[in-house]
């Protein structure tokens, strides 16, 4: 098992801002792509060369990702900026974006929300682009963005917009002497 063969692929991302009509959002683009083959444990592997590579970083974010025939390892390092949302675990391609504008967007009778497919204004992506994290503004008049990716879907809802800024609020601190004394106490009942 420590002698399969491996396919090793390194991807370098540079973070920009897409600025369509009503929108604008940060992407991801790749700068440089290193592949290479190798023979060994994959799981070993992948962390030497990801040691390796971000002793010798290019950029703010680069993904190695390992193949043997069984099996597909990927690791990711680089920056996050806390302030904004986590859209994906990894920088997936972005294929078209989508915007709903409000006039469209209305509820029935039933309280469902009904969109009918010329309700969705959308952008083709031809370059190259990949979304992972960011903030997104969008004009007043848009309801809901859509993001298409490779892997998926995702419909943010532009009124939240505003609060998807994670709040990373540090935790209030107890006093360490008064904790302390109060296991002991604990301890001391529970021997008695």
């Amino acid at each position: 098992m420590s002698d399969q063969k491996l396919k090793i692929t390194v991807n370098w991302f540079k973070r920009e801002i897409l600025d369509l009509k009503d929108l604008s959002f940060e992407i991801m683009k790749i700068i440089d792509t290193e592949e290479m083959e190798s023979k060994g444990d994959p799981l070993n592997t992948l962390y030497k060369i990801g040691e390796e590579k971000n002793k010798k970083r290019k950029s703010e974010f680069f993904i190695v990702t390992i193949e043997s025939l069984e099996t597909k390892y990927v690791l990711a390092d680089g920056i996050k900026d806390r302030n904004t949302r986590l859209l994906y675990n990894l920088p997936s391609k972005l294929l078209r974006v989508g915007i709903i504008r409000k006039d469209k967007f209305k509820a029935s009778n039933e309280a469902y929300f009904v969109l009918k497919d010329n309700d969705i204004e959308w952008t083709d992506i031809t370059d190259d682009i990949y979304i992972y994290d960011g903030p997104l503004k969008a004009s007043d008049d848009i309801e809901l963005v859509i993001l298409e990716t490779d892997r998926d879907r995702r419909i943010i809802k532009t009124q939240h917009l505003s609060i998807l800024k994670l709040s990373f609020q540090t935790p209030v601190q107890q006093d360490q002497l008064s904790s302390d004394n109060e296991n002991a106490s604990d301890v001391n009942n529970s021997l008695s």
